[in-house]
């Protein structure tokens, strides 16, 4: 009995690690860049599911058909946050760039509440509404499918990332800014483009949680800590460090939750993070340097 209760909490926590992991790369992706740690990361992922409620809600549209919409969208919205606000603190001491991205989460935050009230809100979608069975472990759609299209759009991430043009001077701006700007990349352009990634992979994240996690607008807060805890966990700068970050922190919340409490989830994984980090201080798989 209690191997089986393993493998039901394994399999969960695998495909719910999967979408934790593309939620962390898109903040691993731009600090690893850019340089900057976005702590409004979570917020934006709160937009992504708010803006997946309202399309549902609006035209009757999927919500895993509703990634059309806000992938592009939320690209042309990191441009913008680039264009409007990080582009001018990029010189600036640390401290900057820290309280006007703090700042700029509380703005997203409050305005939510202001706009849409602190109502907790949710959709479904019509070929997530299943439960299936595969022999004794139990899987619900939303989780799967969830799973399946983070775990795709990570592969693409890679492949785009390891097999273009584009996305080799990415790693080369993360490894080695200087040597990039004197090879002739464009350093300005690829941080617009790792923003926008950035902000591309929340907005994939936002709506496929939206079908089992209801949207309100102080879950960011929660999802950012989330997001920094695997990053760091895995790695500052190590999209590969994401993956196995994201998948340990689910499996610890779904070990804690079955056998203790689900409000010792979070205390938890801080302590078994705080163990990790004080034997490996850069990550399991992080190293001196920043890389992608």
């Amino acid at each position: 009995m209690m191997v089986e209760v393993i493998l039901q909490l394994t399999v969960s926590a695998v495909l719910t690690g999967i979408i934790y992991a593309l939620m962390a790369m898109g903040l691993n992706l731009i600090f690893g860049v850019v340089r900057v740690i976005n702590f409004a990361h979570g917020e934006f992922l709160m937009l992504a599911m708010y803006l997946t409620y309202w399309v549902s809600r609006w035209f009757g549209l999927d919500p895993y058909l509703s990634i059309l919409i806000t992938v592009p969208l939320f690209f042309f919205i990191g441009m913008a946050v680039h264009q409007g606000i990080l582009r001018h603190l990029l010189d600036g001491p640390e401290e900057s760039q820290v309280i006007a991205t703090f700042g700029l989460a509380f703005a997203l935050r409050y305005g939510a509440a202001l706009i849409w009230s602190t109502d907790h809100r949710s959709t479904t979608s019509k070929i997530a509404d299943q439960i299936l069975n595969i022999g004794f472990i139990t899987v619900d759609s939303a989780h799967l499918i969830g799973a399946i299209l983070s775990g795709l759009l990570i592969a693409g991430l890679f492949i785009f990332l390891y097999s273009t043009y584009l996305g080799r001077a990415i790693r080369a701006i993360a490894d080695q800014r200087t040597a990039a700007f004197t090879a002739g990349i464009n350093v300005g352009r690829v941080y617009y483009i790792a923003i926008g990634l950035g902000l591309a992979c929340v907005a994939f994240c936002g709506a496929v949680i939206i079908p089992f996690e209801s949207v309100f607008p102080t879950i960011g807060a929660n999802f950012t800590l989330l997001c920094f805890v695997i990053v760091v966990l895995g790695g500052m700068g190590n999209l590969w460090g994401c993956l196995l970050g994201g998948v340990i922190i689910a499996f610890i919340e779904m070990m804690v939750a079955f056998f203790l409490a689900p409000v010792l989830t979070t205390f938890a994984y801080f302590v078994i993070f705080l163990f990790i980090v004080s034997l490996r201080p850069a990550g399991l798989l992080g190293t001196k340097g920043r890389r992608i």
